[in-house]
């Protein structure tokens, strides 16, 4: 049985957003080194609650498989490897096949810039591998903490504050 998720944020701005999809960068984004950073697996288990979670990478630390044992019982947060070549262009094609309107994404690099510039809702990440200018700048709000980042979406009263203008 398929569950449909979503997150309606009703900012007071008009801006509404219904969202159903997450996709986070990994690499820079959510691990450093290859590792997680330290609170992200709860919080991704918690946001598996509410949207349908999807985890990009290249794999450029070969952890993809320690991920994977992560979510190996949590059927809402699925790990997609990108294929060698333009990483930016195979995570705008991801993201058009989930829906642009019903997704938002969150990254740190030169390939994420697409990703965040045409979702729902971009967010960046400065964390400790930093963050390109593109990502910056395609972003609708940025953090510099992924934890951070995350809990705009646990925590709705976060990203009314943020993004209402």
């Amino acid at each position: 049985m398929i569950v449909k998720k979503n997150l309606e944020i009703d900012l007071p701005c008009g801006v509404f957003y219904d969202l159903s999809n997450l996709v986070l960068d990994m690499n820079g984004t959510l691990t450093v080194d290859g590792k997680f950073i330290q609170g992200v697996e709860d919080r991704l288990r918690n946001l598996s609650r509410l949207l349908n979670i999807y985890l990009l990478t290249a794999d450029t630390y070969q952890t993809a498989d320690d991920v994977l044992e992560f979510i190996k019982n949590d059927t809402s947060i699925e790990l997609h490897k990108l294929d060698s070549g333009r990483g930016d262009i195979q995570k705008l094609h991801f993201l058009e096949k989930l829906g642009r309107e019903r997704t938002a994404a969150i990254g740190n690099g030169c390939n994420d810039a697409l990703l965040l510039k045409e979702a729902a809702l971009g967010i960046c990440v400065i964390g400790p591998e930093g963050a390109s200018i593109e990502a910056i700048l395609a972003s609708r709000a940025v953090f510099l903490n992924i934890c951070d980042a995350l809990d705009i979406f646990l925590k709705k009263n976060r990203m009314i504050a943020t993004l209402r203008k």
